[in-house]
This record gives C-alpha cells, structure tokens and sequence, in this order.
C-alpha cells in the first residue's frame, strides 16, 4: 500500500475492506495498491497477479468489477483515474512472496557475493523458505542462496 498522505491511507485502507474478498474470490494476488497525485489527476492504481499471471482480459474485468464497487460505496471523494495492470514481468524480486510467485521459473541473480564461484547466478527457482531461494543452476548445481545476499534479481522472459 502506498500513498503520498494519511488522508490517502484512509482511502487506501476503506479500497482494501472493500476490494480484498472479490480478489481472494478470483484468487487473484494484490501485489501493490497506490493513490496518489500524477499530473492533475489522482490515480487509483492496482497491480494484481495470479499464480499462472494476469491477462489484460482479466484486468479490463477486474477494472470494471472494483469500479463498480468503489463507485456503490463513494469511497473516493473525488475524481480519479483507476487503473488495473499486471506488476510486468520485469520487476524486481525481493521478498519471499516475490520468489513464490515464480517458482519454478527461471531468474537472474546477482549476489553480493559468490556462491559456489558465481557472482551471477541464472537458473529455476526451485523452493522458496527462511529467507532463503533454491535456485536450480543451469547445467549446475542446485543453490540456496540467502535474500539478504541479492543485489538484484528478475525474471528471465525468453520469447
């Protein structure tokens, strides 16, 4: 949840009482909830995922499903833009539930240290737990390597 205001942080937490059992109902994952001012707009903004990732399909539903919603309860007292998007397959993995979310996809790590001689480690994720990533190397060994010891890490997207 991010917001700019404690005036925001109302919304923002009356949009979560709201919108949080029609996400779990559609096993749909809220990644990041913002509001704040872009331009001259307020922008109400959604990045959402599911376990296999979100299509725009889904987001144009989702969209029209929280609209009416919020729109049923005036919970934003002035106008604003609402947007749900996918997060994008290119962010940054930092947390556990990061990791989680690709399990058994392929990443790219660089690590403050070297693991086993890498200092960049490119394989599947294989486990997730204690603040730890198992990370299958290619043509390599299996890697557990500690979050804290991560400099950066993404998904690796091949086409």
């Amino acid at each position: 949840m991010v917001s700019q205001n404690p005036f925001a942080d109302k919304v923002l937490a009356r949009v979560h009482e709201l919108v949080d059992p029609m996400l779990a109902a559609r096993r749909v994952e809220l990644v990041e909830l913002m509001y704040r001012r872009e331009g001259p707009q307020m922008v109400l903004r959604f990045l959402v995922d599911t376990s296999t990732g979100i299509t725009v399909q889904q987001c144009r539903e989702l969209n029209q499903a929280i609209g009416a919603v919020l729109d049923e309860h005036d919970v934003v007292p002035e106008r604003y833009c609402l947007e749900v998007a996918s997060p994008g397959v290119d962010r940054p993995l930092k947390t556990e539930r990061d990791f989680e979310r690709v399990l058994h996809r392929r990443v790219r790590l660089a690590l403050r240290e070297p693991v086993e001689g890498l200092w960049t480690v490119v394989g599947a994720v294989e486990g997730v737990g204690d603040a730890v990533v198992t990370v299958a190397v290619d043509h390599g060994p299996r890697l557990r390597i500690l979050l804290a010891g991560i400099v950066s890490a993404t998904q690796e997207v091949t086409f």
